[in-house]
């Protein structure tokens, strides 16, 4: 017979540690958003779009508006990427 295990839920700390500096979740944005989330953006269209990479803190890392130059810094850091719903 097999055994089963259960999982226990994980602090908030313990999640925000899981991919520290290896994972890195994408978000896209409009200009309008962005503004809201930065004030110094201010001078973004606001209907143009942007991709963001957030750390699991949800520190940003990287926010842009060319997609080959965000899977260049992927490419380059060696981070992996998940998609932010």
């Amino acid at each position: 017979m097999a055994q089963s295990t259960q999982a226990l839920p994980l602090s908030k700390e313990d999640f925000l540690a899981l991919g520290e500096n290896k994972i890195v979740y994408r978000r896209h944005l409009t200009g309008k958003q962005l503004k809201a989330m930065f004030p110094e953006a201010k001078d973004a269209p606001e209907q143009a779009k942007f991709e963001a990479l957030f750390a699991a803190d949800g520190t940003p890392v990287l926010i842009t508006d060319n997609t080959a130059a965000l899977l260049e810094w992927l490419d380059e850091t060696g981070h992996n990427m998940a998609v932010r719903h």
